[in-house]
């Protein structure tokens, strides 16, 4: 019964362990910058995202075309290095172009 009970600790104390790890590594990718020099038209989101090494800031807007049912998606990343934020617009999943966020206008979907 001891035995089980140690067992059962040591397991807990390993899960306890390695999720804290992942925590930090993404609070670390955070202030990662993003480098946009090495995105190219028409990659995935899923590509963007592992060229850029961190998960996006957010979801700006999305929209669907109601005369070409394509899906429209603004995706927010900061550069941390100099703290500028881009928009990158992806139409069906794709990288279509990117922009300096702005506050003095939306995106333009």
């Amino acid at each position: 019964m001891i035995r089980n009970i140690k067992s059962a600790v040591l397991v807990l104390l390993a899960i306890i362990t390695f999720t804290s790890c992942g925590q930090l590594r993404d609070g670390i990718n955070s202030n990662k910058g993003a480098d946009l020099s090495a995105l190219k038209l028409g990659m995935s989101k899923d590509e963007v995202q592992k060229q850029l090494g961190k998960r996006p800031d957010n979801v700006v807007a999305t929209k669907k075309d109601p005369e070409t049912n394509k899906l429209v998606q603004v995706i927010q990343y900061t550069d941390g290095k100099q703290e500028k934020s881009y928009w990158l617009y992806f139409v069906d999943d794709k990288l279509d172009k990117w922009e300096t966020a702005s506050k003095l206008h939306e995106p333009w979907i």
